[in-house]
């Protein structure tokens, strides 16, 4: 009996500690999402893989953010889920929490998810083409910010999938799987060039679009249901 209250109690204090050094992190502040909240919740949860893997860059000048809404030009609002703004440029993730094989080009409307059902047989899934998601994402982007800066563009999916046949032209498009964002993010900070925003600009860049990231329930809701009266349509 006291061996299973240790390790009771050891559970107890492991949890204590991952709780209070998620409450200490950027997104906690920024989102207000609680630790329990946010790791069961897979939306949220894929966001925050993102920043956890990269929260080292905070350290480097760089600023998070997170669930970002845009204005689009018909009033509705588009979401980016979470952004980098970093010297070398801004960088806007796509987090996608698929399972199965993945299937791509970046020129097609459609993608498929192809899932296994056993005995050889697989089930197909179609879904908008995440690359042209996050070209909206983009463009909503810079209509607020301009074209002065560089905006890279990384679809994250989940580690739960593979990456069967994606087809990307675009050099400032990639599209990987999270244990694999180390190394798309070398891409964009390795090459030896001098910064290209100023740490001025990151701090101006970060204030102006932090209030977009801050909105009311009402928006959000409204948002959600824009996405389910356009998908019925």
């Amino acid at each position: 009996m006291p061996l299973l209250i240790l390790i009771l109690l050891i559970c107890v204090v492991i949890v204590v500690i991952k709780v209070h050094a998620f409450n200490k992190t950027t997104y906690h502040k920024s989102t207000n999402n609680s630790y329990f909240g946010t790791i069961h919740d897979i939306g949220k949860n894929g966001e925050y893989q993102i920043f956890k893997q990269l929260k080292f860059l905070e350290s480097k000048g760089c600023k998070f953010l997170f669930n970002v809404y845009l204005p689009k030009d018909n009033g509705e609002t588009t979401e980016i889920d979470v952004m980098l703004i970093a010297p070398k440029g801004i960088i806007v993730f796509e987090s996608k929490n698929y399972s199965g094989w993945i299937f791509g080009n970046e020129k097609y409307k459609n993608w498929t998810q192809t899932l296994p059902q056993g005995k050889g047989k697989s089930r197909k899934e179609h879904f908008f083409n995440p690359i042209m998601q996050n070209n909206l994402h983009i463009k909503c982007l810079k209509n607020i910010i301009g074209e002065d800066y560089p905006v890279h563009s990384i679809i994250a999916f989940s580690e739960r999938c593979t990456l069967k046949d994606i087809t990307v032209y675009s050099k400032d498009i990639q599209v990987i799987k999270r244990n694999d964002i180390h190394s798309a993010i070398g891409k964009i900070f390795n090459p030896i060039e001098n910064p290209i925003i100023s740490d001025d600009d990151i701090e101006r860049l970060y204030d102006l679009l932090y209030p977009y990231s801050q909105v009311s329930e009402e928006t959000k809701q409204k948002h959600i249901q824009n996405i389910k009266d356009n998908h019925e349509k």
